[in-house]
C-alpha cells in the first residue's frame, strides 16, 4: 500500500531529470499547446532552464515537426539527451485528444530519430 500526502504533489521532479540526463538517458518533455493544467510555456522554460543548469547546447533549433500531411508540433533539442515538444490540439492527456501526432512524437524517441522536418 502506497501511502501519500497531498503535499507529496509538490514535489519538484526536475532534480530527478537532470539525474537522469547526467547519467545518460534521453528524457522528452512534451505538452499539448491546448494543455490548460500545464501550459506548454511552463515546460518549455522549465527544460531551458535544466538545458542551462546542465550546461546542454541547443542542436535542434526550435522548429516544426509534421506528422502527416500537417503540423504535428513544434520541437527543440538540447545536446543529444533532452527533447522538448509540443503537440498541436493537444490537451492535458495529449495522447488521447491528438492519438497520431502523439505516436509520431513517441516513436520518435523511442526510436532515437529526429521528428519530421517535412510531410
Amino acid at each position: 500500500v502506497l501511502d501519500y500526502e497531498l503535499l507529496d504533489l509538490e514535489i519538484p521532479t526536475i532534480n530527478i531529470v537532470g539525474r537522469a540526463i547526467e547519467a545518460g538517458i534521453p528524457v522528452l518533455v512534451y505538452s499539448g499547446d491546448q494543455d490548460s493544467v500545464i501550459p506548454l510555456t511552463g515546460s518549455r522554460k522549465l527544460v531551458h532552464r535544466l538545458a542551462r543548469e546542465l550546461k546542454l547546447r541547443t542542436s535542434i533549433p526550435y522548429r516544426v515537426w509534421f506528422s502527416g500531411m500537417q503540423v504535428g508540433g513544434w520541437t527543440q533539442v538540447y545536446g543529444n539527451l533532452l527533447s522538448f515538444a509540443t503537440i498541436r490540439g493537444a490537451s492535458h492527456e495529449a495522447p488521447f485528444s491528438q492519438p497520431e501526432r502523439s505516436l509520431v512524437l513517441l516513436k520518435s524517441f523511442i526510436e532515437g530519430k529526429p521528428l519530421p522536418e517535412q510531410f
